[in-house]
């Protein structure tokens, strides 16, 4: 996941770097401290090893659904910087449709930066971490109460001044940080969408 991010960062860099920030919206220039609210979905998937015949093998399929809250770590810093520098609160509670029926839920803090290529286009990078229960038992998994570390980047498009559509790809990583045996992780490669509302 370091490498991921590294990559995102570097892609961002590069891409501040060659291009003048367009000047932020109203709304993204604001003071607030409560800076987005909104919801996403998705889907992810993920090996977590093979059936009893050792020969196909399983996925560890979910749907995301989840909340957004963004709080404004700009003002919090005093920095004055284009976009948005945000502190992230993630609620969730999602199914699990394979290897069975199952869920799964939890919280996860992170950080996101989205820098304004144009006044409505804002693309961002993400990461975070925090604590997931997973109902299903898997081969890589000895314990339904994990640790989830997460990465990624998308992109916000503005449809109104206070309004965003997104969509992005995100790398996530559940554990139990050695409580429990086994404990070989699962690797979930993600696609999320969602709207947000910002103030």
């Amino acid at each position: 996941m370091v490498k991921y991010l590294a990559v995102c960062f570097s892609v961002l860099a590069l891409t501040c770097g060659t291009a003048y920030a367009a000047e932020d919206n109203a709304v993204v220039k604001s003071d607030a401290c409560l800076k987005e609210v909104g919801f996403y979905t998705g889907w992810g998937t993920a090996n977590v090893g093979h059936s009893d015949d050792n020969e196909v093998v399983r996925r560890y399929d979910n749907i995301y659904l989840g909340g957004r809250f963004g709080f404004n770590l700009k003002k919090a810093l005093n920095w004055k910087i284009p976009g948005m520098f945000l502190f992230m609160v993630e609620p969730f509670a999602e199914p699990v449709i394979k290897p069975s029926s199952n869920y799964e839920a939890g919280c996860a803090f992170g950080l996101k930066y989205a820098y304004p290529l144009t006044s409505k286009l804002y693309p961002y990078i993400e990461g975070g971490t925090g604590s997931i229960y997973i109902s299903e038992r898997t081969m890589r998994q000895g314990s339904h109460a994990n640790f989830v570390d997460q990465g990624g980047a998308g992109i916000y498009y503005f449809i109104k001044d206070n309004i965003a559509l997104n969509a992005g790809y995100r790398y996530r990583h559940i554990s139990n940080l050695g409580f429990k045996r086994p404990n070989g992780g699962i690797e979930t490669n993600s696609v999320t969408a969602g709207v947000s509302l910002f103030y």
